[in-house]
């Protein structure tokens, strides 16, 4: 389940499970891009964020 999150900052922070993120090999700081559909949101893979052992 996709679930939206508010930080103190006030900034809302989308979250999804974690055993879709691995099958996409979504790491943090990976872009998303919202594309509206008749039924909601589709998101798009922009641009991959960096692997943690390359930092």
């Amino acid at each position: 389940m996709v679930k939206i999150q508010k930080l103190p900052s006030g900034q809302l922070v989308i979250t999804i499970p974690k055993l879709l993120a691995e099958y996409e090999g979504l790491k943090k700081g990976v872009e998303l891009e919202f594309k509206k559909h008749k039924d909601g949101f589709l998101l798009e893979i922009k641009k991959k964020g960096v692997k943690t052992e390359d930092r």
